[in-house]
């Protein structure tokens, strides 16, 4: 594989697929617009690429089996004879199968920043040893086209230089607050920001569909987190919390885009990372269902001094095992 950034970040801006059936693809890249057929039997899908046979391009081959594995959790492997030699020689399949376990755990295809975890050298935060975190990115860490939306989502890092105002609008919408607790004045939000940007537990992101800004999200290293002492954290546990600000992108089709693909982005961003935690509200139910379908096991009840909440756990087996980026039906 070619690890060149920009070639990276060019190839994640400019991929985009749609089905013409169960056996036509058409894929455009950064290499240009192709054509393949594709033929499921017993789990296997077989790609072949028509109109000239196309250059040898792991690129293109795992953009390809991407369209093929995002919406069908059946497909247990894609082969493509015309490029089998380019997966063996990059790794990606044993006698030119790319499994999809392989291939979604495959980061460069999804994030644009490409960076190496930190050794695990180990800090005392609080009374609590934990690795040290590595610096945090910019701009935009995660990018996927959502094919049943026919466009793309995506987070980035929040700044405050530019995010304040939707994120004001957003902590002083009624339902946000619910659950929130964080009306107030835009200096208060600014504040709030801030503080996230400068907690090296925590990556404050803004969500968007295309180009539309629609809410915010918390990731942070559990360890360190308030819900750290709750349960035996393990080192590169992550949580995460949200806040779906604008009103027109709330509803299930809009939930089964972002939520697999936050957490793609987690478990992608440090091969490390094993486990991913929530902790919501235990009387919001919906939230609870929405897990629930999302691959999230209920692990206990426990009090906050806010709330009452109940500890969930999505393991990195169980999301790439059974193909969780593909929305539950």
């Amino acid at each position: 594989m070619d690890f060149d950034a920009v070639k990276q970040r060019c190839a994640i801006c400019s991929r985009s697929y749609r089905r013409h059936g169960p056996n036509i693809l058409y894929l455009e890249t950064a290499s240009g617009h192709h054509e393949a057929t594709v033929e499921v039997k017993a789990g296997v899908a077989s790609l072949t690429f028509y109109h000239g046979n196309p250059v040898p391009s792991a690129e293109l081959l795992m953009a390809a089996a991407e369209a093929v594995t995002a919406e069908d959790p059946s497909i247990k492997a894609v082969v493509c004879e015309q490029q089998k030699v380019t997966l063996e020689t990059h790794g990606l399949g044993d006698g030119g199968r790319l499994e999809p376990i392989i291939l979604w755990q495959w980061p460069s295809l999804w994030l644009p920043q490409l960076t190496y975890p930190l050794p695990p050298v180990q800090e005392l935060t609080a009374g609590r040893y934990h690795p040290r975190r590595p610096r945090k990115p910019t701009g935009t860490v995660y990018r996927r086209f959502i094919p049943w939306l026919e466009r793309d989502v995506s987070f980035r890092v929040a700044d405050p230089n530019t995010d304040l105002a939707c994120f004001h609008r957003w902590m002083n919408d009624e339902q946000v607050n619910t659950i929130w607790e964080d009306a107030g004045p835009i200096d208060k939000h600014r504040d709030i920001l801030q503080a996230r940007i400068a907690d090296p537990h925590v990556l404050p992101l803004i969500g968007s569909f295309g180009d539309t800004p629609f809410g915010y999200f918390e990731v942070y290293w559990a360890k360190e987190d308030r819900l750290g002492p709750f349960y035996d954290a393990d080192d590169y546990d992550r949580g995460w919390h949200v806040a779906i600000g604008e009103p027109d992108y709330r509803g299930k089709k809009w939930i089964s885009a972002w939520l697999p693909s936050l957490m793609h982005f987690i478990f992608l961003d440090d091969p490390r990372t094993r486990r991913i935690v929530g902790e919501p509200r235990a009387s919001h139910e919906q939230q609870i269902r929405n897990l629930d379908r999302s691959g999230f096991s209920k692990i206990k009840h426990f009090d906050f001094p806010h709330k009452r909440a109940l500890l969930v756990m999505l393991s990195r087996e169980r999301f790439f095992g059974d193909h969780l980026w593909v929305p539950a039906a």
